[in-house]
């Protein structure tokens, strides 16, 4: 086996073929973040953007888009910002990436959005939860019709509402295709006001994250594109939500609305519009992202599983990544609860801040908001203690 890691703009374009035909041999790739346009667009912004590639005689085999950091622990190419990630791989290339990442020096692999990864050695769990997935495939109106019957209340609430929201501030307009500069930029500014009224770390307020959204936002072919859907009352725009499409699948990443209408719940009222358009449109499922939100399940036409775990390889920080791992699956009652609270805040931090500075000024903002990474220390001293090391 002869392995490579790459950063995205050195890839080859018989490279990137490769990585075409992989990710056609099986639906579950159909994601847009396992796109190569995806891992392309983040590599402009980042410089610690990596595809690992694991070749053997019948050709590339495995391929694991990812973001290396200086102690050796490998994340999700464009974490916190994809839903979706892990290898694209034939089933025996899945079983070579504990082995491909120890050949190019890497300790551990963290991953948060990756369906199925028990078939790879090394791999340890931490969690799993639904995604939940709109299923158009037989037309809006059958899915309408479908979840109509299960939801009757909810969509009698989501049809007064509409007519509400018209009554209260004027004429409907519902828009989806390309995302327009000034919608996406007032987007934006939605969610950060969001992250800091929740005191949930601003990922949106990174160079890095911003500029990957416009970046996606001017992809606009149907294989790989950033689309915008809209809703405005009386010209005024009350919600939007941006995604990624890739051929029949749309994956909705940004969500929000404008408080100022929140008495006619514009979120909700556009997430049915934005369906009919979508269907319209071509797709034929859309992803509603992970975790079984209240709302989620009004649209779902089922949820897929997607696991959350560390591929150990070698060295001090695979140590490290299985030491944790044991605290939070461990019988530490409140300190395997605090320890998964504290490590998924700071894995986040870590990934969105690539100075060290703004890593630092994250997360002792974080430690000043949340004690679970105060005590962090606890967890992790009863898991050496209750360990075999």
């Amino acid at each position: 086996m002869d392995v490579s890691l790459k950063h995205p703009g050195a890839l080859t374009p018989d490279e990137v073929s490769a990585w075409r035909v992989l990710r056609a041999s099986d639906d579950r790739y159909d994601s847009p973040f396992l796109a190569p346009e995806f891992a392309l667009a983040v590599g402009l912004l980042r410089t610690d953007a990596r595809i690992l590639q694991a070749r053997t005689a019948r050709g590339i085999e495995l391929i694991l888009p990812m973001q290396v950091s200086r102690s050796g622990l490998a994340r999700p190419l464009g974490a916190p910002m994809c839903d979706v990630n892990g290898p694209i791989a034939t089933r025996d290339g899945v079983g070579m990436l504990g082995c491909a990442l120890a050949k190019v020096g890497i300790g551990a692999y963290a991953f948060t959005g990756w369906a199925e990864p028990h078939v790879a050695r090394g791999v340890k769990l931490r969690s799993r939860e639904g995604s939940a997935v709109a299923d158009l495939r037989g037309g809006f109106a059958a899915w309408l019709e479908e979840q109509r019957d299960l939801y009757p209340r909810h969509f009698k609430k989501m049809r007064r509402l509409a007519r509400q929201g018209e009554k209260d501030f004027g004429a409907e307009t519902v828009t989806f295709g390309p995302a327009r500069a000034e919608d996406l930029a007032t987007l934006v500014a939605w969610k950060r006001d969001q992250f800091l009224a929740t005191r949930r770390h601003d990922v949106l307020g990174a160079k890095w994250t911003r500029g990957l959204l416009d970046v996606c936002a001017a992809h606009t072919c149907e294989s790989f594109g950033g689309v915008m859907a809209t809703l405005r009352y009386g010209g005024k725009l009350a919600a939007a939500e941006f995604g990624l499409r890739s051929g029949g699948t749309l994956h909705g990443w940004i969500a929000g609305y404008d408080p100022a209408f929140g008495s006619c719940s514009p979120g909700l009222v556009l997430e049915e519009k934005l369906l009919e358009q979508a269907a319209a449109a071509g797709i034929t499922q859309a992803v509603l992202g992970p975790g079984e939100g209240h709302y989620k399940k009004y649209y779902a036409s089922f949820f897929t599983p997607v696991d959350d775990g560390v591929v150990t390889a070698r060295g001090v920080r695979a140590m490290a990544a299985g030491l944790l791992h044991a605290t939070e699956r461990g019988s530490f009652g409140p300190a395997a609860r605090l320890a998964g609270r504290a490590r998924r805040r700071m894995d986040v931090i870590l990934a969105v801040e690539t100075r060290m500075r703004d890593q630092v000024r994250g997360l002792a903002r974080a430690i000043g908001e949340d004690p679970a990474l105060v005590c962090t220390s606890t967890a992790l001293a009863a898991a050496v203690q209750a360990s075999a090391i």
